[in-house]
């Protein structure tokens, strides 16, 4: 009797441990602070506008990658991103996920 009461109690004490933890890997982003805008675009495939980034201190990725606008961002994103651009300026980025190539940009400031 003690043993089931044992096994229960840490089968509980996992499944909270894994609803806590589950979500929060889920939610995982990517802030990289110094990027340079390569390119701007739209690409038919997708509805967020299409940029290109490269992180200037390495430490995020190395290279060029490409990534999307979430739709949250909308044309107030897209205006931030072509400004930043056309002022030669650099900009700090929160990319959803791991920021493998294609995520999406979900948050966008513009440096200084």
């Amino acid at each position: 009797m003690k043993r089931n009461k044992i096994v229960t109690m840490l089968s509980t004490m996992l499944l909270v441990a894994s609803l806590l933890i589950i979500p929060a890997v889920a939610n995982a982003a990517v802030d990289s602070a110094n990027n340079t805008i390569i390119k701007v675009g739209a690409d038919p495939r997708f509805q967020g506008a299409m940029v290109q980034l490269d992180d200037l201190t390495d430490t995020k990725w190395t290279g060029i990658r490409q990534f999307y606008l979430s739709s949250a961002l909308g044309n107030q994103g897209l205006a931030t991103l072509l400004t930043a651009y056309s002022m030669g300026k650099t900009i700090w980025v929160r990319i959803a996920g791991d920021g493998s190539p294609g995520s999406l940009i979900e948050i966008i400031f513009v440096n200084e």
